[in-house]
Order: structure tokens, then sequence, then C-alpha cells
């Protein structure tokens, strides 16, 4: 295993403290890292210009963000112009990012960004973003994930049933595995962040990648050793009743079938529907014993943090990258993991 670091539009001087902090592996959102707009056309000089960048600090640029959200949404709504413009951009970033070299893009199988309810006060005045089923308003829910500004609220986007979100889901696969197996380029879907609730879901919308057995059946739509996973370890706690025990089983579950591609190591504090992110150190999940687990499976990918908290004196939130950075190579390191 390796440490990695996943960062947007990085300036030289990001890269350059996230080489002497000991990482040689990025995943970049591509987007605004390339000056283009977060649904565009890719360049591939724009690309071979990134990872020049990062290559002058002996980092690599392992896995690349692909926006497949509005994506999705247009399939649910039934958008069909919509879709097909989506579609075509989609299909040519894949080609693009395949042909410079890049073994795999990562996405959202979301339709909508993260949601979160609200913040605690944490350790030493920090602020945990959490999420709390029971004050998901959709005031709440705009007022700490922006959905009042430039993403729609749930409202708008539903209502979406499971059978909608599957099928979406599948058309999605149906379109881009293909493409990504003759290019040669790995698809890793993040799960649903925060999973909504499986019967009622959020104000009219569900989403069945909320759910350890929901992972399991989008894993079961095709058997192409290119549709893998971004295993956000965060995400999967927060789909558990009691994340100590759900998580290493969940580790265990997908690493022993191949698909973890990178890991999202961050951890909580609560459990499904009611949960706050913490540090990696003071969250239920025992991280120590997480990377053993990983290591047990045969998993070798990369290692990064997540979310962090928030604080006042860290508005770029870099030292609390670095904390966490240190965090997972120290892990690394002990349990004799690294490579």
């Amino acid at each position: 295993m390796y440490l990695g670091e996943q960062l947007v539009n990085p300036s030289d001087a990001r890269i350059a403290l996230a080489a002497q902090l000991g990482v040689e592996h990025f995943v970049v959102e591509m987007g605004v890292a390339l000056d283009g707009p977060i649904a565009g056309r890719w360049d591939g000089a724009r690309i071979a210009a990134l990872q020049a960048r990062t290559a002058r600090h002996g980092i690599s640029v392992d896995v690349i963000g692909l926006d497949v959200p509005p994506l999705l949404l247009a399939l649910v709504q039934g958008d069909e112009e919509r879709q097909h413009v989506l579609f075509e951009t989609a299909i040519h970033n894949i080609r693009t990012a395949a042909a410079a070299g890049v073994p795999c893009l990562k996405y959202s199988a979301h339709m909508f960004g993260v949601l979160r309810s609200g913040r605690t006060v944490g350790r030493g005045g920090a602020q945990y973003q959490r999420f709390d089923i029971d004050e998901a308003t959709e005031d709440a829910i705009a007022q700490y994930t922006g959905h009042g500004t430039s993403q729609p609220r749930l409202s708008a986007i539903g209502p979406v049933s499971a059978a909608q979100s599957w099928d979406a889901l599948t058309a999605f696969l149906a379109r881009v595995i293909p493409v990504a197996e003759e290019c040669g380029i790995h698809l890793a879907f993040h799960p649903q962040d925060p999973p909504l609730p499986p019967d009622a879901g959020l104000h009219g919308v569900h989403h069945v990648l909320s759910s350890v057995a929901g992972l399991k059946q989008f894993l079961a739509l095709t058997s192409s050793t290119y549709h893998v996973m971004n295993f956000c370890q965060g995400t999967v706690a927060e789909m558990c009743a009691n994340p100590a025990t759900e998580v290493l089983d969940a580790i265990r579950y997908f690493g022993e079938i191949g698909k973890i591609y990178m890991v999202h190591f961050r951890n909580i504090r609560g459990h499904n529907l009611h949960f706050e992110e913490v540090y990696p150190d003071n969250g239920d999940v025992d991280m120590y014993r997480a990377i053993q687990v990983y290591q047990e499976v045969g998993y070798r990918g990369m290692i990064c943090p997540d979310h962090v908290p928030v604080s006042a004196e860290d508005p770029d939130r870099e030292r609390q990258f670095a904390f966490c950075l240190g965090y997972i190579k120290a892990l690394l390191q002990v349990t004799g993991a690294v490579t």
C-alpha cells in the first residue's frame, strides 16, 4: 500500500508541500485543475502539462476525477438531449485520459453533492461536519452543503425512486464500461455520501448505493475488471449500525474479490443516519486494525485522506491534511504495509 493525496487545482507550492510530506501519488479533480468547466471536454495537452508539473516533484497522477453526477441526474429525469451531450463528453474524457496514460478515473455515483446537516464543536475547537437525519431539513442541507447556490435542492431533483436510481446506474455502466475496457482504464465509483434512508429516501430522493448490500449489487451489474471501487471508508462507516465491526467486514469482502482500487481513509463517530466526521484517531473505527485488514486481503493500492475537520486556525486545511497524511504514513510503516 502507498500514501496518496486528493487535490483540486493544486498549485506548484501545494504540490511541493505534498512531496515534502511523503506523497508520491495524486488523485486530481480534473475540471478545475485543467482550467476548464467541470463538465467540459478534456484536452490531452492539459493532462500532460499537469503530469509534467507533478513529475518534477516525484509525484505521479494515478487517478483523475470524472464528473458524473450531472449525467446521472439527466438519466433519472429523462432528459435525453442532456444525456446525449454528457455521455459524449464522458466518453471523450475517458479516451483522453487513457491516451495520456492515466490508469484510473474515479467518479461519485450520486446525483448531487455531499450532504451535511450541521457542525459539532470537536477537539481543540475544530468543527466536525455532521449528518443527522432528524435535522436534515432542506434549509439545513442548503446551509452546510451549498445547495442553495450552485447545486439544486433535493425537492427540485425529486422524486427519485429506488428503481429510477438503479435504471440510471445501469444505463451509465452500459455506455461507459465498454469504452473503459477498450481503453484499458479503470472506473472507480464512490458511494452515496451520506447514505439515504432505504425506505423513505430524503425529501423524495432515493439512492440505492446507500448500503453495503447496494454496493455489492452495483458491482455485480457487470463482471468487467474495470468496474471497481473508490472505497470510501468513511462513507461505508456511515452505512453501518456498528461501524467498528462492520467496516472491517466490508474491507474483507470487497478486498477479497479485488474490487478496491483506491481508499479514502476517513473515520466517523456515530452510525447510519447519525454521525459526525472526526479525526482519524478519535472515531469509532480502529484505523490501525483497518490497515491490517487491507493488508490481510492483499490490497496494494493507494490510501489517501478524505474529508478533514474545519479549523479557523487552518483556513486552507493544509495542516489538517498534513496530520492525516502523517497518520496514514505511520500506520503503513508500523504494520509493514508501506510499499
